[in-house]
């Protein structure tokens, strides 16, 4: 059952394939990304669990479609050849240790057709922390979780499958004795980044990854931990509920034959279709930080894009009013039909909560109605049309670039 992939144009977005799949009446459905973290001490399996689900997903639903993986601790580079190698699976590594860099690298897997991108955090995590205290010594808390919060939003809303593979931190809380001394208590287990945030927080499927090594059994006598190892998964969070509770165990292999990714694929395919039902060699670049992603007065590009939109908002308003303004109900009509003729909503707010790119499109298109010498006020129909007009000019690439106030 898989269905290839073709890439597609939308002109506020960048090309992706259509996430296709087929249902048994062999109609064509739009697939819905699923969202991991997987978290554990080093060596228990959570890069090869990874990829393991990741070689499914290309396998079983994209036509061995492309996966990508941001991994600036270099484990990646093996699954690469003992996983992806014999299933004829194109895996592009990326080893950038900065939180810039996965950004750029999760926006390159999207244009180029990938179906799944995964990265490990706990490197760029700490690149970031270092980073923001650095350049916004006054305001780094703010600055970091605005910067974080963003990236947790494009790790939720893009169109691939993603991935996040963190180590294990301890959940602490304060004991207070009867003296007052206060003593932190270990509550809980939580993924290592994200801070306070806990990224185990956000996405659909967390799973909490351990090894355990089975007895070995020979002549009637047992021997703690000679035995064959098991990587063993707990789900801790289940949003479609399918898993919630259950804990797997996955025997280690000796080697990988096309096809090995069947135990993991069956252990997790119950989370997956509750979704639906839903809804070479590398070297480690050290050259880069994060450091051009923060101005000299510790504005992050979080505040610069908020800053951006802020004045897009107002400039649409000016504009709209300049043509608009009326108070009369057809007056208001008109305003509300063209909003979401160029927007797609009807109300300001709607409008403000959309992406900076789908903004800028709009502001363009109103410029454009500006232009026109002769506007045709006769009735709501006749300006939309003009305003259609002007939406096909600026999508053709036929209309006067303005420069914009920011």
């Amino acid at each position: 059952m898989s269905a290839q992939a073709q890439p597609i144009t939308n002109p506020t977005q960048p090309s992706v394939q259509p996430h296709l799949i087929h249902n048994l009446e062999k109609k064509p459905i739009q697939i819905i990304p699923t969202k991991l973290a997987i978290f554990g001490e080093q060596g228990v399996g959570k890069t090869a669990t990874a990829c393991l689900y990741a070689a499914a997903i290309s396998k079983e639903f994209y036509g061995g479609a492309p996966v990508w993986g941001t991994d600036p601790e270099l484990g990646m580079q093996f699954p690469r050849r003992t996983i992806f190698a014999p299933e004829k699976i194109d895996f592009q590594i990326r080893t950038v240790p900065t939180f810039q860099g996965m950004m750029t690298d999760l926006r390159d897997a999207e244009r180029a057709g990938a179906c799944v991108w995964m990265v490990e955090l706990q490197k760029i995590w700490i690149e970031l922390l270092k980073t923001v205290r650095k350049k916004s010594p006054n305001n780094w808390g703010n600055e970091l979780n605005a910067m974080w919060t963003d990236y947790v939003a494009h790790f939720l809303n893009s169109k691939l499958h993603c991935i996040g593979l963190g180590r294990v931190g301890d959940v602490t809380d304060d004991l207070i004795d009867e003296k007052g001394a206060i003593t932190k208590v270990k509550t809980g287990e939580k993924m290592k980044a994200g801070g306070s945030n806990n990224f185990g927080y956000e996405p659909h499927l967390v799973l909490r990854m351990k090894l355990e090594i089975k007895p070995r059994r020979k002549d009637g006598k047992i021997t703690d931990g000679e035995g064959r190892m098991n990587h063993v998964a707990y789900v801790l969070k289940d949003r479609t509920w399918a898993l919630n509770g259950k804990e797997f165990r996955w025997s280690d292999k000796a080697g990988y034959k096309p096809g090995g990714y069947a135990q993991v694929w069956q252990s997790l395919r119950g989370h997956f279709a509750a979704v639906q039902e839903t809804m070479g060699f590398t070297t480690l670049d050290t050259t880069a930080n994060s450091e051009a992603m923060i101005d000299n007065e510790g504005n992050g590009e979080f505040y610069a894009k908020r800053q951006r939109r802020e004045v897009m908002s107002a400039e649409i308003k000016g504009c709209l009013d300049l043509h608009f303004a009326g108070q009369g109900k057809e007056d208001k009509q008109v305003r509300i039909a063209i909003s979401e003729l160029i927007f797609g909503v009807k109300s300001k707010e709607a409008a403000d909560a959309l992406p900076v790119e789908q903004l800028e499109r709009g502001l363009r298109i109103l410029h454009a109605y500006e232009k026109i010498a002769v506007h045709d006020m006769t009735s709501k129909d006749t300006v939309l049309i003009q305003m259609h007009d002007c939406i096909a000019e600026y999508d053709r690439g036929e209309s006067e670039e303005w420069e914009l106030p920011f």
